[in-house]
């Protein structure tokens, strides 16, 4: 009775101990680019400046509409303090 399983797998062939021990040749690899670490962290510093730019926009953008609305207000109530309001 042999057992099923003893020492290293060798995928059902029988392991030659004269065989060499060198792994196959691998397929040549496509050239790729290495990654250029400078150029990403300048891609990521302009992406950030690029968001900070926009959310200082929207910022001002809101801070125009805020005080436009208080000289303007809707429904035709008035602060006292504004240029605009008539007083009846």
């Amino acid at each position: 009775m042999s057992p099923r399983y003893v020492g290293r797998h060798t995928g059902g062939h029988p392991h030659d101990p004269n065989a060499p021990k060198a792994s196959p040749p691998k397929p040549p690899r496509t050239a790729s680019k290495p990654v250029d670490r400078r150029r990403v962290k300048k891609i990521a510093l302009w992406v950030g400046l690029g968001a900070c730019l926009a959310f200082s926009i929207a910022v001002l953008i809101g801070l125009v509409q805020g005080f436009y609305e208080m000289d303007h207000p809707p429904g035709g109530w008035c602060q006292d303090n504004s240029a605009t309001c008539v007083h009846p």
